[in-house]
């Protein structure tokens, strides 16, 4: 009798790890599909809009005014990141302590920060996830090559130019005591550096090396050290599916080369900015 209960009790026994092995299987099928991004960002598709928080919006150009790029990638993020979700987007400057409060309101659906506004030591306030986006920058700067200038401390009462929203190279140009020249948008301060109005020019290192790409950016390829660490950027949102989505977004990004060919595009459009301003390839050539 025992040999019998022994026998009909095996096949249960051996069906118990059969099934927490299929539920396991389950589980790891359902998290390796693919979401579905039309259920991600609710509030966004109700609305019909995506609207991102952007740490600088450059102001509106008056009416007949030429276009100009306007500083940083953040639209182009935005841009990139909407018609992945199938919508239009909308910026709204954002500074990064106002953040978590629209967010929660839902009065934005995404903030861009940089990291060091975020207090990355820190955990993010209940209910915001910070997602990174891969792509960090720091000043460099743009200077003609016969100038003397080959340190910071050379930039000490130099006249140094850059645009609103480029916070970091103002920081760094007056801690080394240059005098800050500020422009609504970059292309608007690089003119000034070629025409001679500024003895420098700070731009994101990122953009810096496809900017000097262009023949007539030649002789304006002198540089300086770059200073301190980079600054990451990072996506700012609510909602744990669409933190996972964008994450994994992200890593997309990277492997593609999406940055590259931002700040490629970037430069081109700013030198193309420059090219337009100037009725002679330079000034001072």
């Amino acid at each position: 009798m025992r040999v019998i209960s022994w026998i009909r009790l095996r096949p249960l026994r051996l069906a118990v790890p059969l099934i927490a092995l299929a539920l396991l299987a389950a589980a790891g099928a359902q998290a390796l599909r693919p979401v579905d991004v039309k259920t991600l960002f609710s509030a966004a598709r109700q609305r019909g809009q995506l609207i991102v928080g952007v740490p600088y919006l450059a102001p509106p150009q008056a009416a007949g005014a030429k276009v100009r790029t306007p500083e940083r990638l953040d639209p182009q993020m935005a841009q990139r990141l909407a018609r992945r979700l199938g919508l239009p987007v909308v910026l709204r400057q954002v500074d990064a302590a106002q953040a978590p409060a629209l967010l929660a309101s839902g009065a934005v659906d995404l903030v861009l920060a940089d990291e060091a506004d975020t207090a990355a030591d820190a955990a993010p306030p209940s209910g915001i996830e910070r997602v990174p986006t891969g792509y960090a920058t720091r000043p460099q700067a743009v200077i003609r090559d016969d100038t003397a200038m080959r340190r910071w401390s050379d930039v000490a009462g130099h006249t140094a130019c850059m645009s609103d929203a480029a916070a970091a190279a103002q920081a760094l140009a007056r801690r080394w005591g240059a005098k800050v020249r500020l422009y609504r948008v970059p292309s608007d301060a690089l003119v000034a550096v070629r025409e001679g109005q500024c003895d420098l020019g700070l731009v994101d290192d990122t953009v810096w090396t496809p900017l000097m790409g262009y023949p007539e950016w030649k002789k304006y390829a002198a540089t300086l050290p770059l200073e301190e660490s980079a600054a990451a950027h990072v996506w700012l949102l609510r909602g744990q599916p669409e933190a996972g989505w964008l994450a994994g977004e992200m890593r997309h990004w990277r492997g593609e080369g999406a940055w590259r060919k931002m700040t490629a595009q970037w430069a081109r459009n700013v030198a193309f900015d420059v090219y337009l301003d100037q009725s002679v390839p330079d000034c001072h050539g």
